[in-house]
């Protein structure tokens, strides 16, 4: 069964023991567009050969809905077939005799069936929503209808997920299919109120408009007094504390950055205040950015770095926010880290996608008169 703690969302501990300092020389933009077009060359070669899979033997959805993305953003057909044809095939429930979990997305599965061990253990609640952003973002890019109608199948999948907790929306990280129960706890990054309020607008669904909102609650709800986010949406801290901000924690009030940073991405259009705070935090200590903080106080926690794929999510950040302060703060550090040699074996796919959002995003930033798409 999945394990406990936002790693299930995307291999986060597994990539920060990758950090690194690297970075200080202003990159410019022939320099990220260098860096950008010989990462997506590692990436797609990954991705056309078949090779999904971790260490572990299992692909997992996150990786490939943020692959997803990245495809569609660079205009990259062929490498947006081969993910789309596996999230279809492999990911993505749609079982004739159990419609219940129509549109639910698998948080990991063997790129080839295993006889008696494919039976699908869990879905994914951040996994689905990766996945869901990746169709919808490929429909816009290659006209494609039928990812439209995917990327709403797998949201309502996720809106099954939903519960109540508090007064506020809880979003149950998995369900087991073995036992046919949800998990009692949530984490943040199960949430993602932009994109689910962008689809919402798009075709005037109200139960999604609602779903968005409530979303946006949780996460206003979950920042810290240090102007981070906490991660972790534990109702069974109810039975010993009556206040339900403390339903809303990290584990001994250790936020790490990359979980603020990926969960402040997912609010830059309807929660601005919360990802300018957690934009400002980061850019106010570079170069010296740390893996993690106290909520409280803002404290340093541990002395490591953060995983590279952080210099992704906080460029895309700037660039979005329009923060000429905070791109030259990051931008560096992204541009220097984004070669295939810096980046962990076993988290790959995760860490180069999330490294080629921020690159397209300086990139579109720089705005060269060879446009993207390069690829074909």
């Amino acid at each position: 069964m999945r394990r406990s703690g936002v790693w299930m969302a995307g291999g986060l501990v597994l990539a920060v023991a990758a950090g690194s300092c690297r970075g200080s020389i202003w990159p410019g933009p022939e320099a990220t567009r260098e860096a950008l077009v010989a990462l997506h060359g590692e990436v797609r070669g990954r991705v056309l050969a078949g090779d999904l899979a971790r260490a572990d033997g299992f692909a997992y959805a996150v990786d490939v809905g943020e692959l997803l993305r990245v495809a569609a953003r660079l205009g990259d057909r062929e490498m947006y077939a081969a993910l789309r044809e596996f999230a279809a095939r492999r990911l993505i429930v749609d079982e004739p005799d159990d419609p219940y979990t129509r549109g639910f997305v698998l948080w990991r599965r063997t790129p080839v069936p295993i006889d008696e061990e494919d039976a699908p253990d869990a879905s994914g609640t951040t996994e689905a929503l990766r996945v869901s952003e990746g169709f919808w973002e490929s429909a816009l890019a290659f006209g494609a209808g039928e990812d439209r109608e995917r990327a709403l199948t797998i949201l309502d999948g996720y809106a099954r997920h939903a519960s109540d907790a508090a007064g506020l929306l809880l979003i149950r990280n998995y369900f087991n299919f073995g036992s046919r129960d949800f998990a009692t706890n949530s984490f943040l990054v199960d949430y993602a109120p932009d994109y689910v309020a962008r689809v919402a607008r798009e075709t005037g669904r109200q139960d999604l408009a609602k779903l968005a909102a409530r979303s946006y609650e949780v996460v206003r709800a979950a920042r810290s007094p240090a102007g981070l986010i906490y991660d972790v949406f534990q109702p069974e801290m109810a039975t010993l504390f009556d206040d339900r901000r403390t339903l809303l924690h990290s584990p001994n009030d250790i936020v790490q950055t990359s979980n603020a940073a990926a969960i402040a991405a997912t609010v830059l259009e309807g929660a601005p205040e919360v990802a300018s705070r957690v934009l400002g935090f980061c850019r106010d200590r570079m170069p010296d950015l740390k893996l993690a903080y106290y909520g409280r106080t803002g404290e340093e926690a541990r002395q490591k770095r953060p995983g590279i794929e952080i210099w992704g999510t906080l460029t895309e950040m700037s660039v979005r926010r329009r923060d000429d302060s905070a791109i030259r703060a990051f931008a560096p550090f992204l541009v220097s880290n984004a070669t295939a040699g810096r980046i962990p074996g076993d988290a790959f796919l995760y860490v180069g996608a999330h490294l080629l959002l921020g690159l397209e995003a300086l990139d579109r930033h720089f705005g060269l008169e060879r446009p993207l798409p390069l690829f074909r």
